[in-house]
């Protein structure tokens, strides 16, 4: 892989003059092959269209300032580290590994546990065997024999979903502090230790997302896609809602918890319904409204790290995808419930806004696929220049990547944003439409 080594020092500086230079490209090339004039005539070619140019075009001024807005809180985004020589009482942690026929890679997660820096008399380790078919309890009865009093396990004879698993580590949790880590995931030496950090600090923190990144990412080319796409999701969205302590998934992979605060919600959680259907998956994305809905802040640590294994085949991150929009969707309502009451004291506005925005983006992204669509087919001609224009603007949310890995890897963002475009623009609407489909899909 090519390495830049000039942003290990200057990532902020060198990100913006490429994000003005690509933006700067872009716009040169809407002027060289009279884009604008393009769109500008077809939008006024027929009624249908004219009345479509409103809502286009007051959704484009909105998701701009939205882009600049989000970007400008993003380079603000730091994540919290000890300062040199500070000298910290660390809290008894419990971290919970819940399984199910994870034979290949539970063992592995639990070795990275132990092997982090986190003091290892502070540490509990809980194993949930969610009823696995496989060697899950073998490899889990490997690691006790290994790590000893610090391990615990427990089995479920039968499969009983992962938020009864968690709710079952729970029980058995001494810790001040909660940590989920999924079994198919090995964490970063120093994960714990920096996780740990603004729960630490601010008593108004409940609780901190990892950084989730890909363990497989070299495996082909849709996995190498997946990761820059992980970079947008952690390191750029997690990022700038951390900003403000509005982080709106905590990842099952990697975040801790204030054990108080979970066991407060426990019971909501393992008994959620949503119209009527007793909810299943998305039990992330479910505590973290709880906690937001409690009024305390929800952080997110770039330098806290875990490695995850991704699908390796379109079909498998399309069911990845459906499962995680639907709960997407269903967190969101819940959201939209409470965002505009005084369930905390501080920063309620830019929570509201980003709500708003992030739901803005799936209706303009289903209309301006439809006009491109048609626009292709009347004016074949345009095809090119606005596809090279699409490309340079990928290429700006690409640079993400740049931020927290210097290599040349943040290039597969480019491909990525049109197989988001013209080949995924159906899981919201699908996920919609089936929000009350509870299955894992993958598994």
């Amino acid at each position: 892989m090519i390495r830049l080594p000039f942003l290990k020092r200057r990532a902020d500086p060198i990100v913006i003059s490429l994000i003005i230079l690509a933006g700067g490209a872009g716009v040169f090339l809407a002027v060289r092959f009279r884009l604008f004039g393009f769109w500008a005539d077809l939008l006024s070619s027929t009624a249908l269209l004219r009345i479509i140019t409103y809502p286009l075009a007051i959704s484009a001024l909105a998701l701009l300032i939205g882009i600049v807005l989000r970007t400008v809180l993003w380079l603000h985004y730091r994540p919290e580290v000890l300062a040199s020589g500070e000298k910290v009482d660390w809290p008894l942690v419990s971290v919970i590994i819940a399984a199910l026929n994870e034979e290949e890679l539970v063992g592995k997660a639990i070795d990275s546990v132990f092997s982090s820096t986190y003091p290892s008399q502070k540490l509990q380790v809980i194993c949930v065997n969610d009823g696995s078919t496989d060697a899950t309890q073998a490899e889990m009865l490997k690691a006790k024999e290994k790590y000893g009093d610090r391990l615990s396990i427990i089995r479920f004879r039968k499969n009983r979903g992962k938020r009864l698993a968690f709710c079952a580590g729970v029980k058995k949790a001494q810790g001040d502090f909660i940590v989920s880590v999924d079994a198919d995931g090995k964490i970063g030496r120093s994960a714990l230790r920096n996780i740990i950090v603004p729960l630490l600090r601010d008593s108004r923190v409940g609780a901190v997302a990892g950084r989730v990144t890909v363990l497989n990412e070299k495996e082909n080319f849709l996995t190498r896609m997946i990761s820059t796409r992980y970079a947008l999701a952690f390191d750029f969205g997690r990022g700038y809602q951390s900003v403000y302590g509005g982080v709106f998934c905590c990842p099952g992979a990697l975040t801790a918890f204030r054990r108080d605060l979970v066991e407060n919600n426990i019971r909501a959680l393992v008994n959620q319904r949503f119209l009527n259907v007793a909810c299943a998956h998305g039990e992330d994305r479910a505590l973290t409204t709880l906690i937001l809905k409690s009024g305390h802040l929800v952080k997110y640590q770039s330098n806290a790290l875990v490695y995850t294994k991704v699908p390796t085949s379109f079909m498998e991150l399309n069911k990845m995808y459906l499962r995680w929009t639907r709960s997407y969707l269903r967190e969101s309502a819940l959201f939209a419930k409470f965002m505009f009451l005084p369930y905390r004291d501080k920063h309620r506005i830019l929570p509201i806004f980003d709500f708003f925005f992030e739901n803005l983006l799936h209706p303009f992204q289903l209309l301006a696929l439809a006009v491109v669509g048609y626009a292709f087919v009347v004016s074949p001609v345009f095809i090119l220049p606005t596809l090279a224009f699409l490309t340079v603007i990928s290429f700006l949310f690409s640079l993400v990547h740049l931020r927290t890995r210097r290599g040349m890897s943040f290039l597969y963002g480019i491909p990525y944003a049109f197989v988001a475009a013209f080949l995924q623009w159906w899981i919201v609407p699908v996920s919609a439409l089936t929000i009350k489909n509870q299955s894992w899909l993958t598994r």
